[in-house]
């Protein structure tokens, strides 16, 4: 076996729906029969561990870090790695936002080609507060929803699991005043909504800006004003059919760096997980993330 074919497989076993052991098996036999060797982890701090000794080694024979689980598995790799350390995704969370985009699938025999055939491509990545996210940050109700089911959490989920803390978050939320600047504007976006995109696609594959580009430099912004949850239904179904652009009451613009505040205690998520409460700086990242293979056209 040669050492300079070795794969970090990065393991989050509270993942999606449901248990995933014997798609695990059969990737790990896979790779070992394509002639790679195989490091399976799956907690975190061995994971980071891992990937920092392969980046100060002078001989570095990490051929690309694995990362089995949804989103969120996806930016603590990130996180982790350096540019230059390719990423690959088996897509095993419940909306698996980037790998669609990027077109990862539950197929072994594909993942293992994109993995042998060398070929690499880069996209940007997002900083926020000082943490990588690489699909969506997101602030107010949709993050307060976020913070909800994390706190409930306590193994697989799946699309029934958002039921209860969306009803919570409409009996409870109150929908505060936020503020959004954008570099080189002396106005703020006042709104209630605000959502930053470094790819068009969403949860449920929803588009609140359908020609954004992970490989423009940009991110997209796109805000909503109205303060109510009733308000979010019709934005819901305004994005699904592509109206939202349009109404009086969307903002949308791209931006390089972006900060987000308020006077009141507001939510704010990273990629599905909570990432804390206002006030929020973010910039882009262009081309912080490789990823094996090719990059699907748009």
């Amino acid at each position: 076996m040669h050492q300079s074919k070795r794969v970090l497989l990065v393991e989050n076993p509270n993942a999606g729906a449901r248990d995933k052991h014997v798609l695990l098996n059969d990737l790990r036999e896979g790779l070992l029969s394509a002639g790679f060797s195989v490091v399976q982890e799956s907690e975190p701090e061995k994971i980071r561990q891992h990937i920092h000794a392969a980046s100060r080694s002078e001989e570095n024979t990490l051929v690309c870090v694995i990362c089995a689980g949804g989103d969120g598995t996806i930016g603590m790799v990130a996180n982790w790695t350096d540019a230059t350390t390719p990423l690959a995704i088996l897509p095993l969370g419940t909306e698996n936002v980037l790998a669609k985009q990027l077109g990862f699938h539950v197929d072994i025999r594909q993942l293992i080609d994109r993995i042998s055939s060398s070929k690499t491509f880069s996209i940007d990545a997002a900083e926020a507060n000082g943490h990588l996210f690489l699909a969506v940050a997101s602030v107010g109700f949709d993050a307060e929803v976020v913070r909800l089911l994390s706190a409930q959490r306590t193994g697989h989920i799946d699309h029934t699991t958002w039921i209860a803390p969306i009803l919570r978050a409409i009996g409870g939320y109150h929908f505060p005043l936020i503020r959004v600047w954008t570099e080189g504007k002396k106005k703020a976006i006042h709104t209630r909504w605000a959502f930053v995109l470094n790819v068009p696609r969403y949860a449920l594959g929803l588009k609140f800006v359908a020609e954004g580009d992970c490989t423009d430099g940009q991110l997209d912004l796109c805000c909503f004003r109205g303060g109510h949850w009733w308000n979010g239904i019709c934005y819901f179904i305004g994005v699904v059919f592509g109206w939202h652009r349009s109404w009086r009451d969307t903002h949308v613009e791209q931006a390089t760096s972006i900060l987000i505040e308020s006077d009141e205690s507001v939510p704010y998520q990273l990629d599905g997980d909570p990432g804390g409460e206002l006030p929020l700086t973010i910039r882009v990242l262009p081309g912080r993330l490789t990823f094996v293979g090719s990059l699907p056209e748009s």
